[in-house]
């Protein structure tokens, strides 16, 4: 803007502002101050919005409900403290008699109403503990004679075993024949580390609390160390590295199910690398979230680009339906001839980060966009499968589309595209022809969330261990998320399960058999009772 318009401190602003009054240039004056105003209004709004992100604590709810709550809050609290203030409210008509105070609601009692506890799972062991009289309460108090057993009573608790380090000596056998003396010795049992010194299945744990519970590896060193045994952090993370390597071949197979036919999905997240070669010794790299019904699956790569997209799909495996965000890297998807579903719930964040900051005008897209919610989640209770699910989307969703549409179209305007509010219109006015891609496959989810709820088990993580060292340890980790990943989304327990696979993959079994589909009916006992699967396409 010039200087006349956007003066650089208040003293030239109050000159100019003379010079414009004595020059008679009202409608120069008029609009520099509405134009000051606006600038005002849009820093205040991005302000307010930065600070609220740097307050909350946790991801805040974007549900219509929420969002209403967060906005009714200043008025709740304005009324409140007028009700405690000595008078009425300004303009407030007085009144004589006092309102009657309201009366106390009773309370309601558990007895009769709890349900109880749940019982415990059945295939947990019992563990038997008798709790017997003690000797000085075994003679009645009032005749002195010894009391005899009236009966036992049961009860049953939670408790745990804690976990204990042992040293396993193995005998070896060695047969020597008596006529030509030909020596045979037993074949040892394969290992993760060949003569290492630590076991397969302490390396098993090591791998699962680093990527089931996000414990890095110098933090398990010091547990095992307050139970008296030191273990070296890299003695450690060498042994985890070649478990990981043992287990790329079985993520390898995991990668093929998830490019097959059907639906796939994908977002990203950022992974820094440590990098000697950098200028500050690390970088980021970027770490790709695939899904394809129950296959799951995470690729690395060292750039951000579509080239890591490209690789994923393969060569020639362009022209599918790959649902994203707003990216421009998946766009030569379409060029193929492919389809990119969108995501209402990145439409539908621009309107809400706008709503926090106060913005009417936004609440009212919200409102507009909630009922495609309510309607996704009415068809999910009642159990329809994709050609109900599209049907009830033509009949209810297509109207409020309809609806969204003319009111974006209304907002663009009169709504400057600078503005937070003009961004969140621009995006969704540039993502339109993919968000209603819904409407003509049963299939296709409402939103991306799946995507970002598999992408948490990485940023869970990385809070933790912060960092992987080079490309190759990324690769690393995108095998190890993949195969845990899938594996809970089939209902399996991922820590038992590697148990299983790895100790297979030492005895140089079919990757195939592995995989978790095949093990759910090999091994049933690792089945997660009562798991209920995500929501998935027909």
């Amino acid at each position: 803007m010039s200087r006349a318009v956007a003066p650089s401190n208040v003293e030239e602003l109050q000159q100019w502002l003379r010079e414009m009054v004595e020059q008679l240039a009202f409608t120069r004056l008029i609009a520099a101050v509405v134009a000051l105003v606006v600038r005002l209004r849009d820093l205040n709004t991005e302000l307010t919005k930065q600070l609220a992100h740097l307050r909350r604590a946790r991801p805040r709810s974007e549900r219509l409900r929420a969002l209403e709550g967060q906005l009714l809050l200043p008025w709740v609290m304005s009324a409140a403290s007028r009700k405690d203030g000595a008078g009425p409210a300004p303009g407030a008509a007085s009144s004589s008699a006092a309102p009657e105070a309201p009366k106390p609601k009773p309370k309601n009692g558990r007895k009769g109403v709890h349900p109880g506890r749940e019982p415990f799972p059945r295939d947990l062991e019992r563990v038997p503990q008798y709790n017997g009289v003690p000797p000085g309460l075994r003679l009645c108090p009032q005749c002195g004679i010894e009391m005899g057993r009236l009966g036992h009573s049961h009860c049953e608790y939670l408790d745990v075993i804690p976990a204990k380090v042992v040293v396993v000596r193995r005998t070896d056998e060695t047969l020597k024949c008596r006529l030509d003396g030909t020596v045979v010795s037993a074949p040892p049992p394969p290992r993760i580390v060949e003569r290492g010194v630590l076991g397969n299945r302490l390396i098993i744990e090591a791998t699962a609390d680093k990527f089931l519970e996000h414990q890095p590896i110098e933090r398990q060193c010091l547990r095992y160390a307050r139970s008296g045994v030191e273990i070296a952090p890299q003695t450690l993370g060498r042994c985890v590295g070649a478990h990981l390597d043992l287990l790329a071949p079985l993520a390898g197979a995991i990668h093929g199910k998830t490019r097959g036919a059907g639906l796939m999905a994908t977002d990203a997240t950022g992974i820094r690398i440590l990098d000697p070669q950098a200028p500050e010794g690390i970088r980021s790299g970027t770490m790709w979230g695939w899904t394809n019904a129950l296959w799951v699956s995470f690729f690395y790569c060292s750039a951000g680009d579509s080239d890591g997209v490209r690789r994923f799909l393969g060569e020639g495996n362009y022209a599918r339906t790959v649902q994203g965000d707003g990216t421009n890297l998946l766009t030569f998807i379409e060029r193929a001839g492919g389809k990119r579903p969108g995501c209402w719930s990145h439409a539908r964040r621009g309107l809400v980060l706008c709503a926090r900051s106060k913005d009417r005008i936004a609440l009212q897209g919200v409102k507009l966009i909630a009922p495609l919610f309510a309607i996704e989640r009415q068809s999910k209770e009642a159990g329809e499968n994709a050609a109900q699910r599209l049907a009830r989307r033509q009949l209810e969703s297509q109207p409020l589309i309809d609806a969204i549409f003319a009111w974006v179209e209304q907002q663009r305007l009169v709504v400057p595209p600078g503005t937070p509010l003009g961004k969140a219109l621009g995006y969704l006015h540039r993502q339109w022809k993919r968000l209603v891609l819904f409407l003509e496959d049963g299939n296709i989810p409402l939103t991306n969330n799946r995507r970002e709820r598999e992408l948490r088990k990485l940023v869970l993580g990385r809070r933790n261990w912060l960092f992987t060292w080079g490309d190759d340890g990324g690769e690393r980790v995108a095998n190890i998320l993949t195969i845990v990943s899938t594996c809970i989304a089939h209902g399996i327990n991922p820590r038992e399960y590697l148990v299983v696979v790895t100790q297979a993959l030492l005895e140089r079994r079919n990757v195939d058999e592995l995989l978790p589909d095949r093990i759910a009916l090999s091994h049933p006992a690792l089945c997660i009772a009562g798991f209920t699967a995500p929501e998935l396409p027909d």
